[in-house]
């Protein structure tokens, strides 16, 4: 039937079915700019999701990495909280303290634990100490003091003649004291909090 009209009336036939096209369009969808803007935003969401994934892929393809990572960091940790534990362990020090003491052939007359007195993110543990011994045993004691696993600093140190003695007995009076240090995790978190 189309084929009948001339070439311009074929022409406005079909501009006439193309506006009817779009004023269906309009009318069955009025709000068309609006629904783009909305494909719009959707395309923006799921390109945004995507790269989430992709990160999170990124990330759980390192998960053994980070594992390895806290082992090392959780054994480093023991390490330390070997040389600084975060209790006193009285008992245990006083009890290797008084074994070494018996090894380095020191009679020890006092041992006077102090309070704990707070340092940064440590405490300070001071213990007095008095011994009777010979120089050279003192000295050996010393030294094992100083390998020891924890830190203990040994500071005030004097030395005085004891009397009435031998030369073969133990001749010195040493008085000392010896500060080892407890790790404190809330004044550690503290510090940490401020610093941020």
């Amino acid at each position: 039937m189309l084929d009948r009209l001339p070439f311009y009336g074929q022409v406005v036939v079909f501009l006439a079915m193309a506006v009817g096209i779009v004023a269906v369009a309009y009318y069955a969808y009025p709000d068309l700019e609006g629904m783009r803007a909305e494909v719009r935003q959707l395309e923006e969401e799921y390109a945004s999701k995507q790269q989430e994934i992709r990160k999170g892929q990124a990330i759980e393809q390192r998960l053994p990495e980070f594992e390895r990572e806290i082992e090392t960091l959780e054994r480093k940790l023991g390490d330390v909280k070997q040389i600084l534990p975060t209790q006193q362990e009285t008992g245990d020090l006083l009890a290797w303290i008084k074994n070494l003491g018996d090894q380095s052939n020191l009679d020890l007359k006092s041992f006077a634990p102090g309070s704990l007195k707070p340092v940064d993110f440590y405490r300070e543990f001071p213990i007095d100490m008095q011994v009777v011994t010979r120089y050279h045993d003192l000295g050996m004691f010393l030294d094992r003091v100083s390998k020891y696993q924890r830190i203990i600093n040994v500071d005030n140190l004097k030395i005085t003649q004891a009397k009435g003695k031998g030369a073969a007995e133990k001749t010195i009076n040493a008085s000392f004291t010896a500060t080892t240090f407890v790790y404190d995790e809330s004044a550690a978190k503290q510090q940490q909090k401020g610093a941020r």
